[in-house]
């Protein structure tokens, strides 16, 4: 008896000391992590609940402090990983089929990213640190089948029963979610990838037959329409997640009332026709064809024109090499589209979108027209 005791004795230890699966094989689309042990005090091993939730915190102190409190047993607090601001950097801390301190009642149901960030000390948000943990994520997303869009990618002042304020006001969410969208595990499903359906000889306009609640790269290159035209924000398509939804839906109505067309809301044939004509009315000055690596023309010269403009490359060469592959890439993960690298129908629109004011055009009956005073967007009633 005394044996059996003993052996399942030496069996619980082993369990406790043992790293769970979840943390000791990380799939290889994750990336690059190193751990480090939270306090057992801090987490509950295994959980009681389907992870469908990913929470974003802020330390509101630095890393070390953030490390140190993680690893104090009295603290009674943990998150499965933290994000370093300086370079990016991720740590884990609790393996994600256990249950981290973080965030109360959804502790269950959800896995919390800490993110080193502190007025007091004068650490902002970086680019290298928004770029890393979209990158994972879109690795959790993908892991667990979690939807890429902010029901299930919340702030942690967004919970239910919460008396945190974090993410604070610099957090921009804007900018984060379309780094998540250009990496999301469902845009990198083979039906997301398959080629642009456009209209004939047309190839910046998509095809008709779009309505809402759909999201393809169809929707996305025609919110980037739209928002050359002045329908739509900018700043909305580049974190919209390529869903045609409420702001999509008033865009399209309001286009197709300053066409006199029947207001439905939907992007039909008669949208689609209306669509072509605007745009030709209106060009963009980039070029139409599609361009990549190698390609050396005039056309490649005017993208790296454009990119310069914008602030993402300093040369223009016309040689589309590594340096214009980058640009690109770093433009279309701002702009809320697939980062492939490759300049095609829906990164002209979007270039031509950033680098132009919206056309001005006369705002429909009881419309609110939008007019750009360089970047800034003042609504003007129609009295």
């Amino acid at each position: 008896m005394m044996r059996w005791v003993a052996v399942i004795a030496m069996v619980l230890a082993f369990a406790l000391v043992t790293p769970s699966p979840a943390l000791a094989a990380p799939p290889p689309y994750y990336p690059p992590i190193d751990y480090v042990p939270a306090s057992r005090a801090n987490y509950d091993i295994g959980r009681t609940a389907a992870i469908t939730t990913i929470v974003i915190h802020e330390t509101d102190g630095t890393w070390l402090s953030a490390t140190n409190w993680f690893q104090n047993r009295n603290s009674r607090v943990s998150a499965h990983y933290l994000v370093r601001a300086w370079d990016g950097g991720i740590m884990q801390f609790v393996a994600e089929g256990d249950t981290a301190y973080h965030a109360r009642a959804a502790n269950p149901w959800s896995i919390g990213i800490e993110h080193e960030y502190s007025a007091r000390y004068g650490i902002p948000h970086t680019y290298a640190q928004y770029r890393s943990s979209a990158l994972l994520v879109c690795a959790i997303a993908r892991r667990y089948g979690i939807p890429t869009d902010r029901a299930h990618i919340v702030g942690h002042n967004e919970l239910r029963g919460t008396d945190h304020s974090d993410p604070g006001p610099t957090w921009n969410w804007n900018y984060y979610m379309s780094l998540v969208n250009a990496c999301s595990w469902q845009r990198a499903q083979p039906v997301a990838r398959a080629a642009l359906r456009t209209v004939a000889n047309q190839a910046y306009v998509p095809s008709p037959g779009l309505e809402f609640d759909n999201a393809s790269d169809e929707v996305l290159l025609l919110q980037w329409d739209l928002a050359f035209l002045g329908f739509i924000d900018s700043e909305e398509v580049a974190g919209g997640g390529s869903r045609f939804g409420p702001l999509t839906e008033e865009a399209v109505t309001r286009f197709q009332h300053s066409h006199v067309l029947p207001p439905t809301g939907s992007y039909d044939d008669l949208t689609a026709s209306a669509l072509v004509q605007a745009l030709r009315a209106a060009p963009a000055d980039l070029p139409v064809t599609d361009l990549e690596m190698e390609a050396e023309s005039d056309d490649v010269a005017m993208v790296q024109t454009a990119l310069q403009k914008l602030g993402y490359m300093d040369t223009v060469t016309g040689y589309y090499g590594e340096i214009t592959l980058d640009a690109v890439s770093s433009f279309q993960q701002d702009s809320g589209i697939y980062a492939t690298g490759a300049y095609g129908a829906i990164t002209r629109m979007a270039l031509a979108a950033r680098l132009h004011p919206p056309v001005a055009r006369e705002p429909a009956d009881g419309e609110v027209e939008l007019m750009r005073v360089g970047s800034v967007a003042f609504s003007i009633l129609p009295y």
